[in-house]
């Protein structure tokens, strides 16, 4: 009977078309309100799971009128873990399009970490890609100069 019914309901979502990633979408979007939530002027950009200290967490990137920032959410609780905000500075990307840059200089990868932070005086985007079954690690000016694409 179990045996029957997964596969009944293995049917039922093929035939609706329900993708396995519809459930992490879903976690994003909760991660998104929990961001908005604390900070209601945000404009979210860009969001990106991971796993740190073996829990699932979203990077929550977002702009705040001159301000560029970032929000960790803890995606069991939904709960911000800290957020970070700096000045943007002139000529500025955004997290969304300092990647689809990242993606028209190296090709369809796949973004599996990302930070923001300050490298020598720097605000950075410092990440780890994927691209043809191989990782890379990155480190791309806020401005957008690749300073490092590395094969990991």
């Amino acid at each position: 009977m179990k045996v029957l019914m997964t596969s009944l309901l293995l049917m039922m979502t093929m035939m609706l078309g329900v993708q396995p990633g519809v459930a992490q979408e879903t976690d994003m979007q909760l991660a998104k309100d929990a961001v908005l939530a604390r900070l209601p002027e945000a404009v979210i950009d860009y969001a990106v799971r991971e796993r740190d200290d073996g829990r699932w967490m979203w990077s929550v990137f977002f702009t705040q009128g001159d301000l560029i920032g970032v929000c960790e959410v803890n995606e069991e609780s939904n709960e911000m873990r800290r957020a970070q905000m700096y000045a943007m500075p002139e000529g500025g990307l955004t997290a969304a399009e300092a990647m689809a840059k990242l993606r028209e200089a190296k090709g369809a990868l796949t973004v599996t970490a990302l930070e923001l932070d300050w490298d020598d005086g720097t605000l950075v985007y410092d990440g780890e890609a994927e691209l043809d079954s191989a990782r890379y690690e990155f480190e791309m000016t806020v401005t957008g100069e690749l300073i490092e694409w590395e094969r990991d």
